[in-house]
């Protein structure tokens, strides 16, 4: 029995060794080839750590030993990436005896992913940044520049309107003996001027019923209109106390004939006239003046104006017709918005499509539009009061404009001229002295008219000084 015991022993141990003899075959056959692998690790199993009796065990494994393929492969899918990786077995071999190491090398792994991450966040944000610091900038210097050109657009504005001003005292150009007279040199009571753009100065020399032509740089008058031994008469040929002049650019003359009552046309080198206004008999019908100041045209509608004195009224008259019709006033003398008192003086303004009137019983100027029924105030009493202000006028009996509008007028009994810059009621005295006549450079002594050439230097008719 006891020796049964022992062979049955024998034979067991003997069986069992062969058993794993031939496991450990097996074990090393497999382990000499690469394989592919193919296992399905979560992201929790690849991130934690491994101990060694799980690896022991998972060796021990028969089941896990035979998903070894016969093509020696397995897929193995990544949680991260999701993409099947090739793997040489003795990395897998690797991670089977060094877990511990092979853990660590994917936790370095991962964190340089999340370190290259943070720093892509970190560029990004760091480029924003210069972006925005970039807009501000730009933002800035196109404030500072709209800001210097807004200055700069100030500047030139202040640059295109200059102060006016003239010199206070005068230069005599003609009648420079400052004695009436009738030779070629003097003038008698001297009342209309215009000028040509080379400056050449045409002067009605009223007492002596003539109209002088004194070329620039001479003081010696040539006679162009009338006789120049001042003889008068109603002939077309002669003048009558004439008053106001105006030229056309080719220096043709529209006289304002006082005492004749009409307007004359007379072109340039001509011995006479041609009737344009009135019949030369005075009255107060379509076709009559009652002395005649003044003249003016509309060059755009061919109309040449009349200043009908002692009727209160403006005549417009067509060309080739004597007979006109009423453009302003007709109503009576007065100070009443639709009537008019001795208008002396008269300009077209042709940008508003009206006149300025110098009423000169009324102390004032006036504009009246054409078509219009009534005037409104420029300058001066709106009731008709004289003064020597500088916002009133005493007679005034000359006016003009310059190209931006600011207007000039002859204050006759103030023997001044005053300058109202365009849009203002209070006046500037830019030449002669308040309330003193005079004979001096500085003085003027009862001026009559005005004229601007085209550098705004200043024409005056001084009346009682024959200059």
């Amino acid at each position: 029995m006891k020796t049964n015991s022992i062979s049955t022993v024998k034979v067991t141990r003997q069986r069992i060794n062969q058993t794993k003899n031939n496991q450990h075959r097996k074990i090393k056959k497999t382990s000499s080839r690469v394989v592919h692998i193919t296992a399905g690790l979560s992201h929790q199993n690849t991130s934690r750590s491994v101990s060694n009796p799980t690896i022991d065990n998972l060796r021990k494994d028969k089941s896990f030993q035979s998903k070894v393929n016969n093509n020696n492969s397995i897929a193995l899918n990544q949680h991260q990436d999701d993409k099947p990786l090739s793997l040489n077995l003795s990395k897998v071999k690797d991670a089977w005896a060094n877990p511990m190491n092979y853990h660590n090398r994917r936790s370095n792994q991962n964190l340089n992913n999340k370190k290259k991450k943070k720093y892509t966040r970190s560029c990004l944000i760091w480029l924003l940044l210069v972006l925005v610091l970039l807009i501000i900038t730009g933002l800035i210097v196109l404030i500072v520049f709209l800001t210097k050109s807004k200055t700069s657009s100030t500047t030139t504005t202040n640059i295109v309107n200059p102060v006016l001003r003239w010199n206070a005292s005068g230069i005599t150009i003609a009648g420079v003996t400052g004695m009436s007279g009738i030779n070629a040199s003097q003038l008698d009571n001297p009342w209309g001027l215009a000028l040509t753009y080379d400056n050449t100065l045409y002067v009605t020399d009223r007492y002596n019923n003539r109209v002088q032509q004194f070329v620039s740089g001479s003081t010696v008058g040539i006679t162009v209109a009338g006789h120049s031994n001042g003889m008068s008469n109603s002939m077309l040929n002669s003048l009558f106390f004439p008053s106001k002049i105006l030229l056309d650019s080719n220096e043709n003359l529209y006289i304002a004939d006082g005492f004749n009552n009409r307007g004359l046309y007379w072109a340039k080198s001509s011995n006479s006239g041609v009737l344009i206004a009135g019949t030369g008999v005075s009255g107060s019908a379509l076709d009559q003046l009652n002395f005649t100041y003044d003249i003016a045209r509309n060059w755009n509608s061919d109309i040449t104006y009349l200043a009908d004195y002692y009727n209160n009224r403006v005549m417009g008259y067509r060309s080739g017709n004597t007979t006109g019709f009423v453009i302003a006033g007709d109503n009576g003398a007065g100070g009443n918005y639709t009537q008019l008192n001795g208008p002396i003086a008269i300009y077209f303004d042709s940008l508003t499509n009206s006149f300025l009137i110098a009423n000169f019983n009324c102390h004032n100027i006036v504009r009246w539009t054409l078509g219009a029924n009534n005037w409104t105030l420029v300058v001066g009493s709106i009731n008709g009061l004289p003064g020597s202000t500088s916002t009133l006028l005493f007679a005034p009996t000359g006016l003009t404009l310059d190209p931006m509008g600011n207007l000039y007028v002859a204050d006759l009994a103030n023997h001044r001229i005053q300058l109202f810059l365009n849009g203002e009621m209070n006046a500037t005295t830019i030449a002669g002295k308040t309330g003193q006549l005079g004979n001096d450079s500085m003085s003027l002594n009862q001026p009559y008219t005005i004229a601007l050439d085209n550098q705004l230097n200043l024409y005056v008719a001084d009346n009682q000084n024959h200059r």
